[in-house]
């Protein structure tokens, strides 16, 4: 028999999408990709297999697997999103490269930089597309802010500020909190404002901060002090309190916010001269609460700011860009490489390297 169509080289029928887990996450990929083009969920798998059952049933018209194998070997199935445990992540990605399946492997794609190594190698060696599903550097506020910023908008970039924190009650049970699952603030939240100050800065070129361990040994709270050039970035995350969970950048000339929750902004603010230049469709309301007053006393003249609303979760760019770059034969992402999710997870072991703070 003959081999079905490569998606590299067949677009004119649905690109297929096999997925692992049936969780939220999950739910919100396969719900957001009716807004992907021309894509849909042909087959899920867990090892819970009534769950797998009963998240193809809500789906309609989708195939339930129990085991990974059986959906590696589904023939319509173009590319696997992994969306399981953290602990699993970087094992089933790479059980689906050397099956030669693509793979969208969720956040973090590894509980250690050598894991995530581990699955990139594999993919380059198998010549398999692999990238993590860091969805937020694909929003149309983050893209514009780094437009913005690459373009000068608020000058030479002095400082960044960003905080991702929702306060958790500790539960051992709860996979935030038990280590044998991938837990912890950093891995949880904390690559969130690390990955976007990579994309837009670049690897840091220093690395300070400090930790506070939960009664399970994972991190309840990760401060990040990095350096990027001249400029000074403080990333905080966290279970321990609700934070105000926007992403600033600071310049000699201006500021740039992303709203909160900046993860999927929808909102985008430039202060500074600069900002008649911005392709902005106009003004809009002013930001309210303490990071709005701090801004106003800036001597800022110019104000704008765009909406970037969105239907769905936001998670339907990521699987547009997997999409076409496994039809182009990538190997791996432009705008999420390789080499800023190990640069990231290495921040992280840098900094939980340290005994914790009391």
């Amino acid at each position: 028999m003959e081999p079905p169509p490569s998606p590299q080289t067949n677009e004119s029928r649905p690109f297929g999408w096999g997925i692992v887990g049936t969780g939220v996450i999950a739910r919100q990929f396969a719900e957001d990709l009716k807004l992907a083009g021309k894509a849909s969920v042909v087959a899920v798998s867990s090892r819970d297999v009534i769950g797998a059952k009963r998240f193809a049933d809500e789906l309609g018209g989708i195939r339930a697997y129990q085991e990974l194998d059986a959906l590696l070997n589904d023939r319509s199935v173009d590319a696997v999103y992994v969306a399981s445990p953290n602990q699993l992540h970087a094992e089933q990605a790479i059980q689906s490269i050397e099956a030669g399946k693509p793979v969208l492997v969720e956040k973090p794609l590894a509980v250690t930089s050598a894991d995530a190594e581990a699955v990139f190698a594999s993919a380059f060696r198998n010549g398999v597309f692999a990238m993590e599903a860091m969805w937020s550097r694909f929003l149309p506020a983050v893209e514009a802010a780094k437009a913005a910023i690459d373009a000068g908008a608020i000058g030479r970039v002095t400082s960044v500020s960003a905080e991702l924190a929702y306060r958790m009650e500790e539960d051992a049970d709860s996979r935030f909190f038990d280590p044998a699952l991938g837990g912890g603030a950093a891995l949880d939240l904390g690559v969130y404002p690390l990955s976007l100050a990579v994309f837009m800065f670049g690897e840091p070129d220093a690395i300070d901060g400090n930790w506070r361990a939960a009664r399970t040994g994972v991190d309840s709270r990760t401060d990040f002090n990095l350096r990027f050039g001249e400029a000074e970035a403080d990333l905080s995350c966290g279970f321990d309190r609700d934070g105000d969970n926007a992403f600033r950048v600071f310049g000699t000339e201006g500021a740039l916010v992303l709203s909160p929750p900046f993860l999927k902004a929808q909102r985008l603010s430039v202060f500074g001269p600069a900002t008649s230049r911005l392709p902005f469709a106009g003004a809009r309301s002013d930001l309210a609460g303490p990071l709005g007053k701090l801004l106003s006393r800036l001597p800022l003249p110019g104000r704008r700011s765009q909406n970037f609303e969105f239907p769905g979760s936001g998670l339907q760019f990521e699987a547009r860009h997997v999409q076409q770059a496994v039809r182009s034969g990538a190997l791996q992402s432009s705008i999420v490489p390789a080499s800023d999710t190990i640069a990231v997870l290495k921040v992280i072991e840098r900094i939980r390297s340290a005994p914790a703070r009391d």
